[in-house]
């Protein structure tokens, strides 16, 4: 059973996408899914096409979901191995900013369980407006997550919050809210997102905090069995990379993770 999800937005540094992408898809990920508390992660990059203009300090490349049954065990095992051999970091990995939080499920619905999910992701970031979290959260459960999880092209939904509680960093984030919509396609979700102006337009919605973005499919999603019980071609493939990525690795930094 899901208890939180940990949703990561992230960058590499300026030219270093290749030597960041094989670190994250091929080492970074298994590093994690080993961690007790973990059940699968996946990766996704920011896409060309977006409903929104993204703000311009909204610089992130690549997202991330990590589904987990005990967010503070998933936590403490961060804490416990981070920077170690265990959990190597690129020095690919631009980490001046991080922005990677648990939230928790206050909603979901699933459109088509039966067929794997193959395609991008709407991401949405947001805050109640000032003196209106309870009327915001009854309208986004009621009225505006029903209607939005029926559009057209849209897989899956969840509305999440943030807690305090099994966090890994020790900072709030900028969003209590998030909402993520897993879609088929692409080039249909941006335009049916550009098209529903209901966040956009409502008064329990605080509009100067509210990012939209859209997200194409980068990885398959990896679950701990398939680490645990890898291919020989994804042993491969990880072994490749910690070789490419050798000594070029962050050694500082623990105190960023406040433990």
């Amino acid at each position: 059973m899901i208890e939180a999800i940990l949703v990561v937005l992230s960058k590499p540094r300026p030219g270093r996408d290749e030597d960041f992408n094989d670190w994250y898809t091929n080492i970074h990920l298994r590093d994690a899914l080993r961690f007790r508390g973990a059940i699968a992660a996946q990766r996704f990059q920011r896409s060309m096409l977006q409903p929104y203009t993204l703000p311009q300090k909204f610089d992130w490349r690549y997202l991330a979901f990590y589904d987990v049954f005990d967010a503070s065990l998933f936590a403490r095992e961060h804490w416990d191995n981070a920077l170690t051999t265990r959990m190597q970091v690129t020095d690919a990995f631009d980490d001046t900013v991080l922005e990677d939080y648990h939230y928790y499920p206050l909603q979901f619905r699933d459109n088509n369980p039966q067929i794997p999910h193959r395609g991008g992701v709407i991401l949405e970031q947001l805050n109640p407006a000032p003196g209106q979290e309870p009327a915001f959260r009854d309208w986004y459960n009621n009225e505006y997550f029903p209607a939005a999880v029926t559009r057209p092209g849209v897989h899956s939904g969840a509305f999440l919050t943030f807690r305090p509680h099994g966090q890994i960093m020790p900072t709030t984030p900028v969003h209590n809210y998030v909402a993520f919509y897993r879609t088929n396609s692409a080039s249909t979700a941006a335009q049916v997102w550009q098209n529903g102006q209901t966040l956009r337009g409502s008064a329990l919605v605080d509009q100067s905090s509210l990012v939209v973005s859209n997200w194409d499919h980068l990885t398959p999603r990896l679950t701990t069995d398939d680490v645990r019980h890898t291919t020989a071609a994804a042993l491969a493939a990880e072994e490749r990379a910690r070789e490419r990525m050798g000594d070029k690795i962050v050694t500082g930094g623990r105190e960023k993770l406040g433990h």
